[in-house]
C-alpha cells in the first residue's frame, strides 16, 4: 500500500447543498510521477458543514494533525464554494 506523506496538498471540493446546509469537501491530493507515467490519489480529509453563518469541521480518518491552520489558506476558496453553494 503507498503511504501518503503528511505534507501533500489540499484542495477544496466542490460543495453541495443539502437540507439547507452547504457540504464542503476537503481533499488531500497526491502526484507521483515514475518515467512516463503519473499517479494521482485524491482522499477526502475532512467534510465542511455550513449553516448559516456557522462552520462545522467533521474530520475524517487520514486528516492532517494541523488542517485548522491549513484551512486558512484555503479560506478564498471555501468563499467561494459557499457562495456558489448559496445561489
Amino acid at each position: 500500500m503507498l503511504r501518503v506523506p503528511e505534507a501533500t496538498d489540499l484542495v477544496v471540493g466542490g460543495g453541495r447543498t443539502t437540507g439547507g446546509r452547504c457540504i464542503i469537501p476537503i481533499v488531500r491530493t497526491f502526484t507521483l510521477c515514475v518515467g512516463g507515467a503519473a499517479v494521482v490519489s485524491l482522499a477526502p480529509v475532512a467534510l465542511l458543514v455550513v449553516e448559516g453563518a456557522s462552520e462545522y469541521l467533521a474530520l475524517l480518518p487520514g486528516a492532517p494533525r494541523a488542517i485548522n491552520g491549513m484551512l486558512e489558506a484555503l479560506r478564498d476558496d471555501i468563499d467561494r464554494e459557499k457562495e456558489r453553494c448559496m445561489d
